[in-house]
């Protein structure tokens, strides 16, 4: 085989793998810039600057500022959102919580609640939405599958429903009220979706 042609079979995957780090970079300043100017605000040309990158270089792999937005969140939840596995539904509520808290205090996080935020009468950042929930739907359902696998969570509990308040309640304190909670304030919290407020004698519906 000659010598050039080998050269170029053992650049191409060289090059590939300089491009990771480009892409990495584009997302990073685009969370950045999200969170600076929200969605409306964002424009590709400012990304590449914060980048450090040639503008054509993101125009070509993101033509739009949709699918720009779309892939710098979702890559939040590729790189932070696992599912935990701790051995037990508590703990995974636990550490789902904290990681949370944790994201919320990174200020290229903040772009991500904007985005949800204003999703309502926006068709743009509707489509945008969706595909976050999509991703992070999948969370809750491993750690609820395995909740399920051990025997711990019981006959008729709506387990969706448990997310959504589990969910709210943390969106509330960390974007609405703007005040972090302590770890033993997200363990009352746990404790109250699983165990309820009602002695077991009340939730079995017998008398005082």
């Amino acid at each position: 085989m000659p010598a050039k042609v080998q050269a170029r079979r053992r650049a191409k995957p060289r090059a590939l793998v300089r491009g990771e780090p480009v892409v990495r970079k584009v997302l990073a300043a685009a969370l950045e810039e999200l969170a600076r100017v929200g969605y409306h605000g964002l424009r590709i040309d400012d990304v590449a600057a914060r980048a450090a990158v040639n503008k054509t270089t993101v125009y070509r792999r993101w033509p739009t500022r949709q699918e720009l937005a779309r892939d710098a969140l979702l890559s939040i939840t590729a790189d932070t959102f696992a599912a935990p596995d701790t051995g037990s539904l508590r703990t995974d509520m636990l550490a789902l919580a904290r990681r949370n808290v944790a994201l919320a205090a990174q200020p290229e996080h903040q772009g991500l609640f904007q985005m949800f935020a204003g999703a309502g009468a926006d068709a743009e950042l509707a489509g945008i939405v969706r595909s976050l929930r999509e991703a992070f739907a999948s969370v809750p359902r491993e750690v609820l599958a395995a909740a399920e696998a051990r025997g711990e969570i019981g006959p008729g509990v709506d387990s969706a429903l448990l997310f959504d308040l589990f969910g709210s309640a943390l969106n509330w304190w960390l974007f609405f009220e703007r005040t972090p909670p302590d770890d033993a304030r997200l363990e009352r919290l746990v404790d109250l979706l699983l165990h309820g407020a009602l002695t077991p004698r009340r939730r079995e519906g017998d008398g005082p």
